[in-house]
């Protein structure tokens, strides 16, 4: 059976409440503390404009933003985003409790799937992660999961994006180098969903930009914010930090410094346009003090998004958080420990978006088995979540009647009934006994893995698009090279 992405049916669902109301609520005021108080840098001038229009303090490129229009913002920022698929259908509504998964873009490495070798990133293999992830049931949304480094630096972003919409019809966010390059990705979407006032009513795209912590933001970062607001296309605006680096090392000076990020954000969001549609979150890693590394594995960073993500549902918006990114630079024992706990906490949780499922190496490096690995990963979570039912027929007093003491139920017409929605079925794990797994020809987790991602790209076909349609994508790409060159 398929389960639901939310817990609305049956009310059943395990919640996870890191922290108490009133701890939120002090975040959230210490917050307002920083934005009020220390204020942020703003490098944009349209929006240092419209924050000082809209009653803040501005000098030069600081702005001190007043708690009073902080929760005016809040007020109209949108409770709810519904985003589509390609094909039009409105496949992901952001709310409370609904969890969608998805992997990260732009990493520069990848393993390669003939030779095993690590790589540096191409075309391709955003082309074949696209298709793979199309193909997977458990991923509800797409990022590039690589950087198409041999193609032109100026236009990799469009060619990204081509990759990704040609090769998988599930919603796309998308990341673009600046504000011109994100008008022609929000082009080329457009004719892939029939114009663009079908792409505004049903936006299958969604950017995703950030600030600089601590408390910096730029002008480029704010640009591409503005562009897709012109155009009805949600962002997600959210602080990557690194604890004790760019922020306080201490989870709740983190949090605050990055719910702080996030309600800036907001505001910036709102007075360019009252409604337009955003999403706070953010990197929650801290540093590792010996090697510098990012810690996307430490249980410090899951519970970080434990406190975003309750932070976010009192204000009643969408977020945007990470599960199944590890440290691990293959997907082993590690890795598997790493990607199920996050994944699993942000599931009870309940976060919006979740995102870099499959991330090797602390961000750097991708490999495909490892995200049908995550795709088991996040089945079981899901599974987990959804709660135990107790009904009288779950409970089963009649059942254990008719069965009655020294009996069996594998033949009671009750378990073939219910078998297949109680007992949860992996695709790669290994559930075999000895003998049974010899028979097999002896394989693992992994090599089920490796064979799955073989088929997949051999055999699956996304939904296509039309040739005139890819054309055009094309044209677009080339149009904004010639312009970059010129």
């Amino acid at each position: 059976m398929t389960r639901d992405a939310s817990n609305y049916e049956e009310q059943i669902t395990p919640r996870l409440q890191w922290l108490s109301d009133s701890q939120v609520e002090q975040i959230h005021y210490s917050s307002l503390e920083v934005l009020e108080n220390t204020g942020i840098i703003v490098q944009n001038a349209e929006a240092l404009s419209l924050l000082q229009a809209a009653g803040c303090r501005v000098q030069e490129k600081w702005a001190w933003i007043p708690a009073w229009l902080v929760e005016e913002c809040l007020r109209s920022a949108p409770k709810r985003i519904t985003v589509a698929n390609r094909l039009g259908e409105r496949v992901m509504p952001l709310e409370k409790n609904r969890v969608y998964y998805g992997t990260g873009s732009d990493l520069p490495f990848t393993i390669d799937m003939e030779t095993g070798e690590r790589r540096t990133s191409a075309k391709n293999d955003v082309c074949a992660a696209a298709k793979l992830l199309d193909y997977l049931p458990n991923f509800d949304f797409l990022m590039s999961y690589g950087i198409a480094t041999d193609m032109p630096p100026s236009v990799s972003d469009l060619h990204q994006f081509e990759a990704m919409t040609r090769n998988s019809s599930k919603p796309i966010v998308f990341t673009s180098h600046n504000a011109e390059n994100t008008e022609a990705i929000i082009e080329m979407a457009a004719a892939c969903a029939g114009g663009l006032d079908e792409l505004k009513k049903n936006p299958y795209i969604v950017l995703f930009s950030q600030p600089i912590p601590p408390l910096v933001h730029t002008d480029e970062g704010i640009a591409k914010m503005y562009k897709c607001i012109e155009y009805d296309i949600p962002v997600i605006y959210m602080p990557g930090v690194v604890g004790g680096a760019t922020t306080p090392v201490t989870k709740a000076g983190m949090v605050t410094l990055m719910n702080a990020e996030c309600l800036a954000g907001v505001v910036l969001s709102q007075v360019k346009k009252k409604g337009a549609k955003i999403l706070i979150g953010g990197g929650a890693t801290p540093m590792d003090m010996k090697t510098t590394a990012t810690l996307y594995g430490a249980p410090e960073t899951s519970m970080n998004y434990a406190v975003l993500t309750q932070l976010a549902q009192s204000y009643g918006l969408a977020n945007f958080i990470e599960a199944g990114c590890v440290n691990a630079p293959l997907p082993d024992v590690q890795a598997g420990i790493e990607a199920a706990m996050s994944v699993l906490l942000t599931q009870l949780e309940g976060g919006n978006l979740v995102h870099d499922v499959g991330y090797l190496e602390g961000g750097k490096t991708g490999y495909l088995p490892f995200l049908v690995i995550c795709n088991d990963i996040i089945s079981m979570a899901r599974y987990t979540g959804a709660g135990t039912r107790v009904t009288p027929e779950t409970m089963s007093v009649g059942v254990i009647d008719d069965v009655g003491p020294g009996g069996n139920y594998l033949t009671h017409p009750h378990t073939a009934k219910h078998f297949r929605e109680e007992i949860w079925e992996p695709h790669t794990f290994i559930r075999y006994m000895w003998d049974q797994w010899e028979v097999k020809g002896k394989k693992s987790c992994f090599d089920l893995a490796k064979n799955r991602v073989h088929d997949v790209l051999a055999q699956h076909q996304p939904a296509p698009l039309p040739d005139d349609v890819c054309v055009k994508m094309n044209e677009i790409i080339s149009r904004r090279q010639s312009e970059c060159e010129d």
